[in-house]
């Protein structure tokens, strides 16, 4: 199925900045994209939708030249330019891309960060500060953004200043000349009251002549500011057309697989944040309780988490399930609300002291979570380390048995206690990370996307001994995952997040992958609620 006419253009004519004619893309004998017709228009807002698998991130990897096409044709603006894309020829032809991580180097200034990408103006042998500063200004300013000095430090910007530098970056040199931009989930880290800013910088750009490629999971967002929305589904396109053509209903439907009355009917649960019924399954008190608490993104949200569940926060990309996550452990402060643990309520809430209390957490970066110089002994017992003090002496002995018991309880590989970390698999570094917490007497385990990037096998022995540790201490988890196969599998209730809050939950039989999806995609904000769960 190809597109529709560009509604912004009222005949549809006019060569397509991007084509992709009968595109295949095959790894071994999993074919992930199934004979795709697109067309992406200059002058347009064209929205890229698909469940997490669906094929969107390929198709544009594929763009990118990252990936070879197994069969097909790419086109940019009529001309064919063959089946392996360069990021050289891609960059020459006028495609940039914005990324959830910007590629924005913290630590320097806007300016270097504009030379780092696409090089200085020099004078000489040395480089023209004046100049480039100037032209710094000059391409923020083309994306409606003057109020940026190009000698702050990118640390210093807030995130829709970062964001917008990223686009100003990008899309130097292509406005006005029918340049291509591609944004991927770029609202995912912006708060809430920053993100109709950016999309007003979107429309700017349209307006200008840009074709917009927007890969997005919010239907808010697409039906505020999209002129043309397509939709992969199993690496099909299933649906391509004007977004006037269709509905949140149908949009729902046709991402998720599910009929449109269903989709519906479980984006406007009956009983949302029943008390009576949360309770009838919970005969003993929470162990870990947020009342109204609110960060960057996340807003008023309450939830009780309750010993020996598994609760899971899930939640499209921006939808605030991590940020839930560092606030109740402490590493992001709260704004408002506070947090109660066995019925006490909390000061002094950072992650030294949830530690103590017996809550762990493994965050969503590795990087984070283990220190990749040191070796598997030394991570392995990084948060207990008072255990083997002898003295004033850690006694190597003991972190080593340690650390040997731990290995062969995860089965990380290989079952060296000396290698460091950084040289094992992503799968195995995660194995080592949570090892660390379980030689904790943990009451609280908080997850964040704790097998993301791992394979089946290091998957199923990471979540077996979390459930082992459920059924032999009633250890009470806290979910945060967007792999809904995964959450539906484990989780006894489902807590669905959208743009900071808390909109849906799930209970027992209700567990499912098409409810959880319909719930993630839904935009009926009448659903929204500060209760507490």
């Amino acid at each position: 199925m190809t597109n529709g006419a560009d509604p912004r253009d009222g005949a549809g004519m006019g060569t397509p900045a991007v084509s992709f004619v009968d595109l295949v893309k095959e790894f071994g004998e999993n074919r992930v994209l199934n004979r795709v017709n697109l067309d992406f228009r200059s002058g347009s807002i064209h929205a890229l939708l698909g469940a997490n698998g669906s094929g969107k991130s390929t198709l544009i990897k594929i763009l990118a030249g990252y990936h070879p096409l197994t069969s097909g044709q790419i086109l940019l603006r009529g001309e064919e330019v063959g089946q392996q894309l360069t990021p050289v020829l891609v960059r020459e032809r006028g495609v940039r891309f914005v990324h959830q991580d910007l590629g924005l180097v913290e630590d320097l200034s806007v300016t270097d960060n504009f030379g780092l990408s696409l090089g200085y103006k020099t004078s000489g042998p040395a480089i023209g500060w004046r100049r480039q500063r100037e032209e710094v200004r000059e391409d923020l300013a083309a994306v409606g953004i003057d109020d940026i000095d190009p000698d702050t430090l990118v640390r210093d910007l807030g995130p829709i200043q970062q964001t917008l530098v990223a686009v100003a970056r990008a899309t130097k040199g292509i406005i006005d000349s029918g340049g291509i931009l591609v944004l991927d989930e770029p609202t995912a880290r912006l708060p809430n009251d920053q993100v109709d800013e950016l999309l007003e910088r979107c429309r700017a750009l349209r307006d200008r002549g840009v074709a917009l490629i927007y890969v997005s999971h919010r239907l808010d967002e697409v039906f505020a500011m999209a002129d043309t929305v397509s939709v992969l589904r199993d690496g099909n396109l299933v649906f391509s057309g004007a977004i006037a053509e269709t509905d949140e209903d149908r949009l729902t439907s046709v991402i998720t697989g599910l009929s449109a009355e269903a989709a519906a009917r479980h984006r406007r649960p009956g009983a949302v944040f029943d008390d009576t019924v949360t309770h009838q399954l919970r005969t003993t008190p929470p162990v870990l309780e947020a009342l109204g608490v609110s960060g960057a993104r996340v807003q008023n949200a309450s939830l009780r988490l309750y010993p020996g569940e598994v609760l899971a926060v899930t939640g499209l990309a921006g939808s605030g399930r991590s940020e839930i996550g560092r606030l109740l452990f402490g590493s992001q402060a709260l704004t408002t609300g506070s947090i109660e643990y066995q019925g006490e309520p909390l000061s002094g809430i950072s992650p030294h002291a949830s530690v103590r209390r017996g809550i762990g957490y493994v965050p969503q970066d590795r990087k984070q979570a283990a220190i990749a110089t040191f070796d598997l002994i030394e991570n392995l017992t990084l948060a207990t380390l008072e255990r083997h003090l002898r003295g004033p002496v850690l006694s190597k002995r003991s972190q080593r048995r340690t650390a040997d018991r731990a290995i062969a309880a995860l089965d990380v590989r290989p079952p060296d206690a000396t290698r460091k970390i950084s040289e094992l698999s992503g799968g195995n570094q995660q194995k080592a990370i949570l090892g660390k917490w379980l030689e904790l007497d943990l009451r609280v385990l908080i997850l964040d996307e704790c097998t993301y990037g791992v394979d089946v096998g290091a998957r199923r022995s990471i979540l077996g001994t979390i459930v082992e540790r459920i059924a032999r201490s009633g250890l009470a988890v806290l979910l945060l995952d967007s792999d809904i196969d995964l959450i539906s599998e484990y989780a006894d209730r489902v807590l669905i997040m959208r743009s900071g809050r808390f909109v849906s939950e799930l209970i027992g039989e209700e567990v499912t992958v098409d409810a959880i999806a319909a719930a993630s995609y839904a935009t009926d904000q009448t659903t929204a609620t500060n209760g507490e769960t």
